[in-house]
């Protein structure tokens, strides 16, 4: 009966480890893969005139909004913009 338990407490110690390292390498597989890309210093920045955040002109939604070109970070700034030229 001893045996058995030694054997049992064994395959638990054995499988407790056995997850650690599978969850440490599925973490770190994880960490390569989901590092975003970096914006380089030098770019060219725009203002959303919506919610006062700057926006590489790269990746920012343009829009002629009053007849004037207009930058924002998310279509939702976008059109909050557009229902607020509306209302007024």
């Amino acid at each position: 009966m001893i045996a058995f338990v030694v054997n049992l407490v064994r395959i638990v110690i054995v499988l407790l480890i056995l997850r650690f390292v599978l969850r440490f390498l599925a973490a770190v597989v994880q960490g390569y893969q989901g590092a975003p890309p970096r914006v380089p210093a030098a770019t060219d920045m725009v203002r959303d005139r919506v919610c006062d955040t700057f926006v590489p002109r790269s990746r920012a939604l343009m829009a002629v909004v009053d007849g004037r070109e207009q930058y924002f970070c998310s279509p939702e700034c976008r059109d909050r913009a557009r229902r607020q030229l509306v209302t007024t």
